[in-house]
């Protein structure tokens, strides 16, 4: 099986702080209220995903934990990359149509994409515009933000 080359990322600014026993306490809560065990496969994937920086992808995750040593089914990582999302503590980011990837967002700031698709380099950015924009949207109808996800794609203008 060949491994996916990860598309080239630009991060804007340096990650804010995680803070990971929270997180391990939300994501036993979150199992225990569905009936699951938090399992130590579970507890290593979760690891692995808090050491992330960034976008990643799915089968990366489990490459790079087998190359640590680290034996957890493949179906095991998507599970509970799953159940992740459900509970809050990662997006999921759809760049394309080919692959599905993956970001931290508890406790983070809003990150929007810009995509050029002729490189497929893509780059981080924050804006409080938008983040200001979605704000007065939800006020506008009565909501508070809870999040939000924007990916611009774009290419050199033909000449």
């Amino acid at each position: 099986m060949a491994r996916s080359t990860p598309p080239t990322q630009t991060n804007a600014s340096e990650p804010d702080e995680i803070i990971v026993a929270p997180l391990c306490s939300i994501f036993r809560r979150f199992l225990k209220k569905r009936g699951l065990k938090f399992t130590s496969e579970r507890a290593l994937i979760l690891d692995a995903v808090l050491s992330k920086d960034g976008l990643f992808e799915a089968e990366q995750l489990m490459y790079e934990m087998y190359d640590a040593g680290q034996k957890v089914s493949k179906a095991t990582i998507y599970r509970t990359i799953k159940h992740l999302v459900e509970a809050g503590i990662i997006q999921e980011v759809r760049l394309d149509s080919k692959q599905a990837h993956y970001q931290l967002i508890y406790g983070r700031k809003p990150t929007d994409y810009l995509v050029n698709v002729d490189t497929d380099e893509i780059v981080e950015f924050h804006s409080p515009e938008l983040i200001q924009l979605c704000e007065s949207v939800c006020r506008e109808h009565g909501l508070e933000p809870d999040g939000h996800q924007l990916i611009i794609y774009a290419r050199k203008p033909s000449k």
